[in-house]
């Protein structure tokens, strides 16, 4: 409860929000996102001691859109749907901005069978937005209700009104909806863009951001530094000699860095860094300047997280249990190796438990290491690790 009075004391401020609330996670006190039918427009501890995300803090939503939510809600129970919550709710206190922001900081994930991008969904035929075709719908609905002459059909008579249906469309990538979570929210909520890059940071980064961090490198010296990170900002300058420069922050799940890039280093790296990308660092600390007693990190490859596995990964291993082996798994593994032939190496290990037994089996298999590791993402029981 004191950290969520905390959260709601700094409403307003995003930046103070996302320090609080990463604090707050490394007490290991869940922060749950915003859900309409739960969240209050303060920080507020939920009913299973968790700090459920007040919408208050959602940037784009009023204060006087919260109350219409929140109160609607309070008194009527909650609500089954986004059609259900705009029938409801006054409209006159919430416009497009205020539902589009919600959406994207996922408080209406709590309605089962809909996704983030179907509320965005545009219709090529007439051009209007999904959320302004619910919007219209809503207020129509609402006029006929209090008894207004103000449908579209015209006439002295209620009409029935075709619902609104919400399009079958692609959801978003994880990256896309974690960066609009970012947005709107000021930290990534449902996940982090690296949780798509696991396998390859666990095998092939030895470091964390905060190891190159000026109060840590100090004690590196002479060491080889390999960590992965996402750019969240990049700046090109021009030297006095007229040479191109450039420094960009960079961050994993924890912490963040500014680094720099110098002439050739610069211009050979310098179409990576771009903001949003997913990137794999390598490189040495060493004293910036010959005589000084400043060390910096001299990066020398920079590479995108999402060729890594297919140009650095010699071999893959699965790891599963005997007792979880039966037709079913044994037919699924032969189809995703099947489906992704290639040139690594691929080992099976299988652990018996109960007699404390690990088999290494020999294999012959090949695969391709991305388009394996991908259709091993459903396999929960089997561990994957790349060499």
């Amino acid at each position: 409860e004191y950290m969520a009075a905390v959260l709601t004391h700094i409403l307003s401020d995003i930046k103070k929000i996302t320090f609080f609330i990463d604090e707050t996670r490394r007490m290991g006190i869940p922060v749950l996102g915003p859900d309409v039918n739960e969240s209050r427009y303060n920080f507020a501890v939920n009913k299973n001691g968790q700090i459920r995300f007040g919408i208050g803090a959602v940037k784009g939503v009023g204060e006087n859109a919260v109350a219409s939510i929140v109160e609607e809600r309070t008194e009527n129970g909650p609500f089954e749907d986004i059609i259900d919550l705009t029938r409801r709710v006054n409209l006159r206190n919430i416009n497009r901005r205020s539902l589009e922001a919600l959406a994207n900081a996922g408080a209406f994930d709590t309605f089962e069978g809909s996704h983030r991008a179907q509320y965005f969904y545009q219709d090529t035929a007439d051009g209007i937005s999904v959320m302004e075709k619910i919007l219209r719908h809503a207020s129509e609905y609402q006029a006929q209700k209090m008894g207004i002459q103000a449908s579209l059909f015209g006439g002295d008579s209620e009409v029935e009104m075709p619902e609104v249906v919400l399009p079958e469309c692609e959801p978003w990538s994880n990256f896309e909806q974690l960066k609009n979570e970012k947005e709107v929210t000021g930290f990534y909520i449902s996940g982090h863009p690296l949780d798509d890059y696991r396998l390859e940071i666990n095998a092939f980064c030895k470091n964390a951001v905060a190891d190159v961090r000026e109060e840590n490198i100090k004690n590196r010296m002479g060491q080889h530094i390999s960590l992965a990170g996402i750019v969240t900002s990049a700046i090109e300058r021009t030297t006095k000699n007229n040479t191109l420069f450039g420094m960009f922050v960079i961050e994993d799940d924890d912490d963040s860095v500014q680094l720099s890039l110098f002439s050739d280093d610069y211009m050979k790296f310098r179409h990576l860094l771009v903001p949003g990308m997913s990137l794999l660092l390598n490189g040495t600390v060493q004293r910036r300047f010959r005589d000084s007693d400043m060390v910096e990190l001299k990066v020398s490859s920079i590479s995108l997280l999402a060729e890594a596995i297919d140009s650095i990964t010699k071999n893959i291993t699965i790891t599963l249990n005997a007792e979880d082996i039966d037709e079913i798994i044994v037919s699924m593994l032969r189809e995703a190796i099947d489906s992704s032939r290639g040139a690594t190496q691929l080992y099976v290990n299988i652990i018996d438990n109960i007699n404390r037994i690990t088999l290494k089996l020999p294999s012959r298999l090949r695969v391709n290491p991305r388009k394996f590791t991908t259709m091993m993402r459903t396999f929960r029981d089997i561990k994957v690790t790349l060499g």
